[in-house]
């Protein structure tokens, strides 16, 4: 650029203005003033980001969310089912051992399990039964009479009469079989003496045990005419005055079966009976009332037979 004459020639400096106005362009977009910051760039987001993405933050993934399917817990062996009732201390979880174990008995025997009368063992069942019983042990199916006796010494409702069914050590046989043998003997003594001191007390199972024993015979149980009246008083009037039963509905321990029993006998007999009758009632009566287990319990006759 010259000055002549006091005069700018701006004919040479437009053309190095321009230029340096291109180079400004240029540059400047790549030099920025230090108060205008810089746009990161985001990178590419993952598969797992965008997962994580569609399902929303970590903290409310379990909000609404249903719950992690679990698997069932696994069925306990029967055999360690027996054994912990049998080892609980419980007389009546000594009853449920004994049920199950009568259960794969009699299901071994004839390929179906025994009937449930409600006195068995308080819900105690055996789901698929050929499976489950072969895991008990011989040694654990003959040990099933100890868990029934000592459920029956305790009162266990039901108890004392499948005790007498069971017949000595396990055998039914054997009361017509071996009659005179010294420990058949013996244990039929021993039964008998539960069921009456049961039975005079108002346990229904052992009064109805020894009802149908006096009256219709019984390997176990000697018949007795008088005491199966008196017994039978005493069923009719727990099912009238404890239970709220009609007598026309106390069958079969109303009206002409009564009369039947009563055939033949004295009317000092049969006041005798009423009397034994009466007290084995007030008893029932008073061990209700104190909760006792297994006392005056109201089944009703048709689940008896």
């Amino acid at each position: 650029m010259k000055n002549v004459g006091g005069k700018v020639k701006w004919k040479a400096v437009v053309p190095a203005c321009a230029a340096l106005g291109l180079v400004a362009v240029l540059v400047f977009p790549l030099v920025l003033p230090a108060w205008r910051p810089v746009q990161p760039v985001a990178p590419a987001p993952s598969a797992a980001d965008a997962a994580a993405g569609a399902s929303g933050p970590a903290w409310l993934s379990d909000l609404g969310a249903p719950p992690l399917a679990q698997e069932p817990p696994a069925a306990e062996p029967l055999a360690r089912r027996i054994e912990r009732l049998a080892a609980s201390g419980d007389p009546r979880d000594a009853y449920r051992a004994w049920w199950l174990l009568h259960a794969c008995v009699v299901f071994e025997r004839t390929g179906r399990l025994p009937e449930r009368d409600g006195t068995d063992a308080s819900g105690e069942s055996i789901a698929g039964p050929a499976t489950a019983c072969a895991t008990v042990s011989e040694r654990m199916k003959m040990a099933r009479i100890d868990h029934l006796e000592r459920a029956a010494r305790a009162g266990v409702d039901g108890a004392l009469a499948e005790l007498v069914e069971e017949g000595p050590f396990g055998d039914p046989t054997a009361l017509m079989t071996r009659p005179d043998d010294p420990l058949v003997k013996e244990w039929k003594a021993r039964v008998n003496g539960m069921l009456n001191t049961q039975a005079e007390q108002g346990y229904w199972a052992s009064l109805y045990q020894l009802f149908t024993g006096f009256w219709f015979g019984h390997p176990a149980i000697a018949a007795d005419r008088q005491s199966a009246l008196a017994y039978g008083m005493a069923l009719r009037d727990i099912m009238v005055k404890l239970d709220g039963v009609s007598e026309q509905e106390a069958i079969p321990f109303n009206g002409p079966f009564l009369d039947e029993i009563g055939a033949g006998l004295t009317p000092d007999q049969k006041a005798h009976a009423q009397a034994r009758a009466d007290a084995i009632v007030a008893r029932a009566a008073d061990q209700r009332e104190r909760g006792g287990s297994g006392i005056a319990n109201p089944i009703s006759i048709k689940r008896k037979k």
